[in-house]
């Protein structure tokens, strides 16, 4: 089969311990795990960095991090919120320099719907004038501080023009990297990322049916990856699933994807 360029890894089975999650990339020969800051068992303040660089040497895995986002909302209506889900966003990357990890992903927050007697409610034109402000008054002035080679923000809430006006202010105003997550995609349709793949240096990978984000294995459902030209693509590509089960069967997909598509 032909050899490719991009480095293909995990986020781990959410029932692994740390060691576990690094045992079980290694003997299925995975060259990266995604560690997810919002589980308890490796947040940075449950964890520590030499503790990773040690399992990254024995296991000779290496690292990425996916900040908070349950936790962190750069799109908080209230300003003492975003202002701590800028610190925490600098304490991943701190961290994540500390352990030689090579990647940080990050959200950009979410708005809140509301449930009433009528059934949930939510309208895009309540915020849309304030995520152009956030993003455009404080999101890029924070980036042009940080360390932006080691940033990716994923695609993730459906976007109104407001909002991916901002974006393209943020992608023309700064050098940021991005996360493609195919499953979000499927939902949401996301063409401003699509159409900015030249940026994109994770990709990660899931199924649906294009009803709701259900983290399926590859093949379950409507995601359609030949959109991506992985003969070119040398970036990461991590399995979301969080479930061995998940994990393997997919592994398995792709393998078989690749063979048939590129010989």
């Amino acid at each position: 089969m032909k050899k490719f360029e991009f480095r293909v890894g995990i986020q781990p089975d959410v029932n692994h311990s740390l060691r576990k999650a690094f045992e079980f990339a290694r003997e299925n020969d995975f060259d990266h795990l995604e560690l997810l800051m919002d589980h308890p068992e490796y947040h940075f303040e449950a964890v520590s960095a030499a503790e990773i660089l040690e399992l990254k040497g024995i296991f000779e895995v290496d690292v990425l991090f996916h900040a908070s986002s349950t936790s962190t909302n750069f799109l908080s209506i209230s300003s003492e919120m975003r202002k701590a889900s800028y610190r925490e966003l600098e304490r991943t990357i701190n961290f994540a320099r500390k352990c030689g990890a090579e990647l940080v992903t990050f959200h950009l927050g979410w708005n809140p719907g509301f449930i009433t007697s009528e059934g949930f409610i939510f309208k895009k034109e309540w915020y849309s004038k304030h995520n152009y402000r956030v993003i455009t008054d404080e999101m890029i002035p924070f980036l042009k501080t940080v360390d932006t080679s080691l940033l990716a923000l994923e695609n993730t809430i459906e976007m109104d023009d407001r909002t991916e006006e901002a974006l393209k202010l943020l992608f023309s105003n700064t050098d940021i990297n991005l996360t493609l997550d195919i499953g979000h995609s499927n939902l949401r349709g996301h063409e401003l990322f699509w159409n900015n793949f030249e940026r994109v240096i994770n990709i990660h990978l899931h199924d649906n049916s294009g009803d709701y984000d259900r983290h399926l294995p590859l093949g379950r459902g409507s995601v359609n990856i030949d959109r991506i030209d992985f003969s070119t693509y040398n970036g990461f590509l991590t399995f979301e699933l969080r479930n061995e089960k998940a994990i393997l069967e997919s592994k398995s997909f792709f393998e078989d994807y690749l063979s048939s598509r590129y010989g």
